[in-house]
Order: C-alpha cells, then structure tokens, then sequence
C-alpha cells in the first residue's frame, strides 16, 4: 500500500517515513502542503501522514482540498499535532482528517492507527467493487431488458400476423374482432378461413395463462387450426367435423403420464357461407353468443372439457343457423371475468347488454370503452379477446372491408 508523509522538517519525515518502510508501505515523503497536495493527485497514494503546521498550506488545508479532489479512491489522513483542546480537535475532523496523533511520534501508537485506516481503505475498496459489480449487473440487465422487450415486441408483430387481417375470405359473411392482450403477447387467438366447397371454418381459442407461454402454445395450435398449417395434427376431412378435430387436437397436446402442463379452451366450427347453416364444438370455452335479428339472445350452452387434460375425450357437435341480420359472438373469459375496482366480475349480462345495443362492426370499440371503464383502467388482468361472425341483411350482403375490422392498435 502507498503511503506519503509530509512535513517540514526533514528529520521527522525520515523518521516517519523510515517507520513505514519497515512496516512495509511503498513511500513518498513532501515537505510542505502543495507538494504533498500535488503528488496525491498523481499518485496512488492510500495513507497519508502530513503535520498540522506547515508554511503555504496547513494540514487541514490539504485535508479540505484532497476531500474536494474527488479522487476515485479514498485517501486516509493522520494529522501529526501537538494541539489537543477540543475546538482544534473538531477543525481537523471537519477539513476531513481521518486521524490525529500527537507528536513527538510514538511508533507502536503510529502502527496500532495505520492498522485502523488499513481497515478502513479495505472496506472501502470492498464497497467500490461491490459498486462497479452493481453497476455492470445494472447495465447487463438494462441489456438483458431491453433485449427481451424487443423480442416480445417481435413476437406480438408476429402472433398479430396470425390473426385475420379483413373478412373478405367469409364473403358474404361478415367479421368483426377484438384482441387485447394482457401483456404484448397474447394466448388468445381466432381466425377463419375457406373450406371446399362453399364453407367457412372458424375458431376461437384461449390458453390457460398469458405471457410468453401462453402465447407459444396459442400459436402452436393456430397453425393446427388451419388446414395445411401443421402437418399430422389433423386431416383435411376433420376440418368438416368440429368435434373429432377436437378430440384430435386434445390427444396430440395431452401428456401421456397423465400431468397437465398446458391447456386450452377452444371453439370451433363451420359455416355454409350461402345458407348459414353450421356446426360448431366446444373445448370448455365460455359459450357462444347469438343475437338474433331482432334482439332475442340464444346461449350456446356445449359442454366438453379444456384439450390437453385429458388425452382420450369425446366432443359434441351442435347444429347453428345465422339468419340474416344474426351475429355470432366467440369471446375469452377475460371479458366476463374483467373486475371492477371493487372486485366485481363483468360477467355474461354485461356484455350481452352491449352487444344487442351495437352494430357488428362497432362492438369491438364499445366493448373496448365500456371495459376500460369498468376496470378503471386500460391494462387488464387477463387477455381479452372476441369474434364476431354475422351474415348481414340483404342490403348489405354484398359489401366487404377493405381494412381490419374491430382490431385495436
């Protein structure tokens, strides 16, 4: 460790430095304030032992201007001072002496101190390492963050693309949609496609959870869901039978051993895209809506449990018609289980109200105010999402949409 003794006179600095040396310290010696003051800037030096009295500047001189050096380690100060009354005590403590030791120099009370500020520069420098190590974990993390922030910012652009982008594919049908996720990414998901001849397939689905496994799993069977997407999973021909594409999909997600890892709540169905006439199977997904042309409310109450608990399970299918004027509504729990501030549910009523008092294509915006209003805030618990299929009267039958109807920025 450096050392630096500074004084005046000559034989006390031999003395003192002579003292270090055989103590082991590397030494320097100044014989004034300036002197001293300017090989501490430029040196490493750790331990300084400098005289109260010097001609040009003082003890507590040098003590206030190395203080106010800001230098990157801490440099421990023994004045040497034949003062003992208290206010001379108090104005080297307040310069910013570490120590004081009376002259004439006894060694053993030189080394016991020394020993002190040794202590003392240990802890320190412990407490700087520890500093620079908080500093890198901080900006590691700060990395670490910012590169999952990205990724998830990718993964949301990708998993929006899984969704439909306009209903022109349900021709003469009509769609309209809400997605919400609780986090950037969702395991909520939906879409439609066409089915040869002239039909229509659709789906809705919900992964238990949210965030970034959830999602996976959600874009997983996305690609399961549509014919062609992911090999294996299904034949084309399950897609016509709502029901057996259901029970296929619960045995390819379910665990052999009988442990639930994962699972999902889906709806899907077909449509004849002339006639209206479908079917649709449910997985646990909360029950579909139909809102009647003229207001009446019909409850799709299927049953059928989540896929992936179980690896052999039955669905049932049930026939639907959409006359014109009627509309379809698929959603996620997470709407009608949305809280209030005081902890109550949305639930089923609520959103039946909404729906019978808004066209199609403008329930996802009311939904999206009414929620955000009911939750007193726009970030919610859950991932909400929500389908709407409807075959429009005959006025509008022909009429198709040019952006993407329903989805939110």
């Amino acid at each position: 460790m450096k050392a630096l003794v500074i004084d005046d006179a000559p034989d006390i600095r031999i003395y003192v430095r002579a003292l270090l040396e055989k103590w082991g310290y590397e030494t320097k010696d100044a014989s004034d304030g300036l002197e001293g003051l300017n090989c501490i800037r430029e040196s490493d030096i750790r331990i300084v032992v400098c005289d109260w009295e010097m001609p040009g500047m003082s003890g507590p001189e040098l003590c206030r201007a190395v203080r106010e050096a800001k230098l990157e380690h801490y440099v421990y100060i023994i004045l040497l001072t034949g003062r003992s009354e208290t206010p001379d005590l108090v104005e080297g403590l307040n310069a910013g002496s570490d120590d004081f030791l009376a002259k004439p120099v006894n060694a053993q009370v030189l080394q016991a101190r020394l020993r002190v500020g040794e202590r003392i520069l240990k802890l320190e420098q412990q407490h700087t390492e520890q500093n620079h190590e908080l500093r890198n974990s901080r900006d590691r993390l700060r990395k670490a963050y910012k590169l999952i922030q990205s990724d998830l910012m990718a993964a949301a652009r990708i998993q929006r693309q899984m969704l439909p982008r306009s209903d022109n594919p349900l021709h003469p049908l009509r769609a309209a949609w809400l997605f919400l996720p609780a986090s950037q990414v969702s395991g909520d998901s939906f879409n439609f496609f066409e089915l040869p001849p002239d039909r229509i397939g659709f789906y809705h689905l919900d992964v238990s959870g949210h965030g970034i496994p959830a999602a996976l799993l959600s874009a997983s069977l996305c690609r399961a869901l549509i014919p062609g997407g992911e090999p294996g999973i299904a034949q084309r021909q399950d897609f016509l039978e709502p029901a057996l594409l259901l029970a296929n999909l619960n045995r390819e997600l379910s665990n052999p051993e009988g442990e639930i890892e994962n699972f999902a709540t889906i709806a899907y169905g077909i449509f004849d895209r002339r006639t209206g006439e479908g079917e649709i199977a449910m997985a646990g997904h909360p029950p579909p809506i139909i809102i009647r042309n003229g207001g009446e409310i019909q409850s799709l109450n299927l049953g059928g449990l989540p896929i992936g608990m179980f690896p052999e399970v039955a669905y049932e299918s049930q026939k639907l018609h959409l006359d014109a004027g009627d509309k379809l509504i698929l959603y996620s729990d997470g709407i009608t289980e949305c809280q209030s501030e005081a902890g109550e549910m949305f639930d089923v009523k609520r959103l039946e109200a909404v729906a019978t008092t808004t066209t199609s294509q403008d329930l996802p915006d009311a939904l999206r105010v009414e929620l955000t209003q009911w939750r007193g805030s726009s970030e919610f618990e859950d991932d909400i999402s929500m389908l709407i299929l409807n075959r429009p009267l005959a006025k509008h039958s022909e009429t198709t949409l040019d952006k993407n109807p329903g989805e939110t920025p």
